[in-house]
């Protein structure tokens, strides 16, 4: 057995164990939808399950659809179900270009200095490396680069996910933990724009955008929704944030936001502040920064990133991810997103579904 062998079938077991562990995070939710909203029609959940079994090749995939048709009220044909993402499509359409955005230095290397990108300085199997990727050789010079201009700094571990291995730091702390810290990214505390901060000042609310490749080349923006943390914590965090739903076309928030039980809501629970009548400001830079960006890594089809805005209107690109970006919260609430790509025959027509748990 080859060593290419040995890391695909690695890389099967990872997807097993991923699939089996995303039905379940489907079931939980549903159950929440339900508790609120009443049970799932029958004729809903018999119309997901064909459209699993019959177009995306296996009834495993019914769970997510099951959690779309609770939130839309109705079944669309076309939808993506998370765990399908995850198990057949990346695979297939990202292949061995699916890690790239895990190792946080790599943004410098495929993006450069482009002026969205934040990135101060990068920690790399212990050294210390500044925007350019040249080596810094003093902790204190290091610290410097850093903090220059502010007196918080935001540090992210490679591979991290859902808000994990986030760390707030001011220059004390930092210099304390420094010899600690894990391969990552160290980036300024941005000061964000006052349409966010009015919804959640102690955290720094985000636009999550998702790109893709679209057939003729181009390199389009597919959704758009709003996450925004809560007052007990310093940085926007999966299990607790509130979501609002954009018109992609605009930025305009919706009046209808979720909870992280997917509940709806119409405003922040803590500030209070009302969605409806709000637009991200400066969106149309903030599309046209990622579907640029984008251009730079045609060989990575689809990119879920995450910007702000800062108080000048500045565009920050603070995170990028191609090997396992969340989809599930945009197919939910205004899919299907990604029709006309094939993404939905894939695992009936490629075998895909050895994937699957």
């Amino acid at each position: 057995m080859n060593l290419d062998t040995i890391e695909r079938a690695e890389s099967d077991l990872r997807m097993r164990v991923r699939a089996r562990l995303n039905s379940r995070t489907a079931a939980k939710v549903l159950k929440s939808i339900e508790a609120a909203k009443g049970p799932l029609p029958k004729h809903l959940r018999a119309q997901a399950d064909e459209y699993a079994a019959d177009v995306l090749g296996s009834p495993r995939y019914a769970p997510w659809l099951y959690v779309y048709g609770a939130i839309a009220g109705e079944f669309r044909e076309g939808w993506i179900p998370d765990n399908y993402y995850m198990s057949v499509v990346l695979p297939a359409v990202e292949g061995r270009y699916g890690g790239l955005s895990d190792m946080r230095s790599m943004t410098a290397c495929i993006f450069g200095q482009e002026k969205e990108i934040p990135d101060r300085g990068y920690v790399v199997k212990g050294r210390m490396l500044n925007a350019s990727l040249e080596p810094v050789t003093s902790l204190e010079e290091f610290a410097d680069l850093v903090f220059a201009g502010g007196e918080r700094v935001a540090f992210k571990a490679d591979a991290s996910a859902r808000g994990r291995g986030v760390q707030i730091l001011d220059r004390d702390t930092f210099t304390q933990s420094a010899e600690g810290l894990p391969d990552g990214v160290i980036q300024p505390f941005i000061d964000q724009h006052e349409t966010f901060a009015q919804v959640a000042s102690r955290s720094v609310g985000t636009l999550r955008m998702t790109t893709v490749v679209e057939p003729d080349g181009r390199t389009t923006v597919r959704d758009a929704y709003l996450r925004f943390g809560r007052d007990a914590e310093d940085h926007v965090a999966s299990d607790s944030n509130i979501r609002v739903l954009l018109d992609t076309a605009t930025g305009a928030f919706s009046p209808i936001g979720y909870s992280v039980d997917w509940l709806e809501i119409d405003r922040h629970p803590d500030s209070g502040v009302v969605f409806a009548g709000n637009e991200v400001p400066n969106y149309a830079a903030c599309r046209e920064a990622v579907e640029r960006l984008h251009q730079r890594i045609p060989m990575a089809p689809v990119i879920g990133w995450d910007l702000t805005v800062a108080r000048d209107g500045s565009v920050h690109v603070l995170e990028w991810n191609n090997g396992h970006n969340d989809i599930k919260f945009s197919e939910a609430t205004s899919g299907p997103c990604f029709s006309g790509l094939g993404w939905d025959h894939l695992g009936r027509n490629r075998g895909a579904t050895r994937f699957t748990g």
